[in-house]
C-alpha cells in the first residue's frame, strides 16, 4: 500500500517526462508488480498528448497541482486488488539473486566504462555516432554538442560532468585517471573527493586545470579559456608554464596568460543585454522553452534556459509576475532534477514581500509536498500553516488543510481538532468523510 501511495504522486511527473533518473527507476520497478499503478499510467499516458494538442492557454501552476492532487485522491479510493505476499517476495529474492550473481560475473568478466551518459539534450555524438541515455563512452572518443544542446554524464567514481552546446571534449586516461580536453564549449563539473591513486583533470588549449574534489566551470570566452570555481579549490596551470596557480571559491582564473583578468561579471555568466523594454511575450517565451525542456526530461537545461532569461531581464523594466513565474519554474526544474532540498529552497525563496497571495500559497504548498517527502514532516505542517494563511480563500485553501489532516496518524486529541478545523469550513469537502471517521473513531477528552 505505500509503495503504491508514492508511486501513485510520482505517476504524473512520469508521464511527463519531469521525473529525475533515480525516482524513474523506482517507479519503473514497482509498475512491474503492480497492474493497479500500470493502469493508472497508461490512463496519464493517453491524457497527456491530447492536453497538449490544446489550444487553450497554458494551464496555471496552481490549477494543474489541484487536477494532479485530486486524481491522487480519486485514484487513492479505488480498491486495490490483493497481492500474493509470499510469491512476491519469492520473485524479489530470486531477482536480488540474479542481479548479484550479474554483478559478480560483471566485475570479474569486465571493467567499468570511462564514462556513461545520463541525460541528453539536443544532437549529441561521439566521434559521429548519435548518443543515447545509458550509452557507454571510452577513452579515445570526442563527444560534440549542438548549439541549444547539453548533456550530463558520470566519469569513473562520483564525477559528474555537464556540457553545454555548442561544444566539444575529448577522453583520455581511464575512469581512476581521468583527463578531459574541452576544445569548444563550457563544462560544468563536479567531483567527489579523490582518493591517493585516483586523479581529474581538463585541459584547453590554454592550460590545465586539476582537481581533488570540487565543483567548477571550465569554458572559452571570445577566445579565451578559463576555470571558474564554485566549491572547493583547483589547481591550475598555464600552457608552457610550470608554476601552480590555486584558485578558490568564487574565483576565476585565465588559462591565457597575455589577457587581462576579466572585469565583473565573469565569463561563466553571460555579459547583460543591452537594456531593453520587458514585455509579457518575452517572459513567456521563455518560460515556453523551459517548459520543452522539462517535458523532454532534461531539467538542467530548464535550469539554465530561466538563469539565462533573468539575466536577460535584470536590466529592463520587468514586472515582478515574470520574475515570479521564471522562479517557479527553476524550482520545479530542480525537483524533476531530483535536487529536492535545493526545490524546497526556491520554492521558499517566492514567498517574498511583494507576491502575490496566490503566488505565496503555491510556492508553500509545493514546498511542504517535498519536505514530506524528505521525511520532514514538522516542516511540512509549518509550510502547509503557512500555505493556509497566506490565502484562506485561495485556490489551495481546502489542499493545505487536508494535507494537515493527512500528516496525522488518524488518532488522538490532534487528529480530532484538525477534522473539526476541516469540516468547519469545508463540510462537504474532499477530505469530510475521511475527517468524520477520525471524529467517529476518537473519543472527546473531557476535563475531570
Amino acid at each position: 500500500m505505500n509503495a503504491c501511495k508514492k508511486a501513485q504522486t510520482l505517476l504524473f511527473e512520469k508521464a511527463d517526462g519531469r521525473l529525475s533518473v533515480d525516482a524513474r527507476a523506482e517507479v519503473d520497478a514497482h509498475l512491474v508488480s503492480c497492474p493497479h499503478c500500470q493502469r493508472t499510467f497508461a490512463a496519464w499516458g493517453l491524457a497527456l498528448p491530447r492536453l497538449r494538442g490544446l489550444d487553450s492557454d497554458e494551464i496555471s501552476a496552481v490549477n494543474l497541482r489541484r487536477l494532479e492532487n485530486e486524481i491522487l485522491r480519486k485514484l487513492d479510493a479505488t480498491p486495490r486488488p490483493r497481492r500474493h505476499r509470499p510469491l512476491v517476495l519469492a520473485l524479489a529474492a530470486g531477482l536480488l539473486l540474479a542481479v548479484g550473481a550479474g554483478l559478480l560475473l560483471t566485475r570479474s568478466s569486465a571493467s567499468p566504462p570511462f564514462a556513461r551518459i545520463q541525460t541528453l539534450w539536443g544532437r549529441v555524438t561521439l566521434s559521429g555516432v548519435a548518443m543515447t541515455k545509458g550509452a557507454a563512452m571510452g577513452p579515445g572518443g570526442v563527444l560534440e554538442i549542438a548549439a541549444e544542446g547539453e548533456a550530463t554524464f558520470l566519469v569513473g567514481r562520483g564525477a559528474e560532468v555537464r556540457l553545454v552546446g555548442p561544444g566539444r571534449v575529448a577522453f583520455d586516461g581511464t575512469g581512476k585517471e581521468a583527463r578531459l580536453h574541452l576544445d569548444d564549449g563550457r563544462i560544468f563539473v563536479q567531483v567527489a573527493h579523490r582518493e591517493a591513486d585516483e586523479s581529474f583533470s581538463v585541459t584547453t588549449a590554454h592550460g590545465r586545470v586539476e582537481v581533488q574534489g570540487t565543483r567548477f566551470v571550465v569554458g572559452y570566452s571570445q577566445g579565451r579559456s578559463y576555470v571558474h570555481v564554485e566549491d572547493g579549490e583547483v589547481s591550475a596551470y598555464r600552457q608552457g608554464e610550470s608554476r601552480r596557480w590555486a584558485v578558490g571559491v568564487g574565483s576565476t582564473f585565465w588559462l591565457k596568460a597575455e589577457d587581462p583578468a576579466p572585469a565583473t561579471p565573469s565569463p561563466s555568466v553571460d555579459p547583460a543585454p543591452e537594456t531593453q523594454p520587458c514585455t509579457q511575450s518575452t517572459c513567456a517565451d521563455e518560460g515556453a522553452r523551459a517548459r520543452k525542456a522539462m517535458r523532454a526530461g532534461s531539467p538542467l537545461r530548464a535550469i539554465d534556459i530561466v538563469d539565462e532569461a533573468v539575466g536577460k531581464l535584470e536590466h529592463c523594466a520587468r514586472t515582478s509576475s515574470c520574475m515570479d513565474e521564471l522562479g517557479y519554474l527553476r524550482a520545479e526544474a530542480l525537483r524533476q532534477a531530483g535536487r529536492l532540498q535545493a526545490a524546497v529552497t526556491a520554492f521558499k525563496s517566492l514567498n517574498r514581500a511583494g507576491a502575490t497571495r496566490a503566488m505565496h500559497q503555491n510556492a508553500l504548498y509545493a514546498a511542504a509536498q517535498l519536505e514530506r517527502r524528505l521525511g520532514r514532516v514538522e516542516d511540512a505542517r509549518q509550510s502547509l500553516e503557512r500555505a493556509y494563511a497566506a490565502y484562506p480563500d485561495g485556490a489551495l485553501s481546502e489542499e493545505a488543510l487536508a494535507g494537515l489532516l493527512d500528516l496525522l496518524d488518524g488518532s488522538g486529541n490532534q487528529a480530532r481538532a484538525m477534522a473539526e478545523r476541516y469540516l468547519a469550513r469545508y463540510p462537504q469537502g474532499m477530505a469530510a468523510a475521511r475527517a468524520r471517521r477520525i471524529l467517529s473513531a476518537t473519543p472527546t477528552n473531557h476535563p475531570r
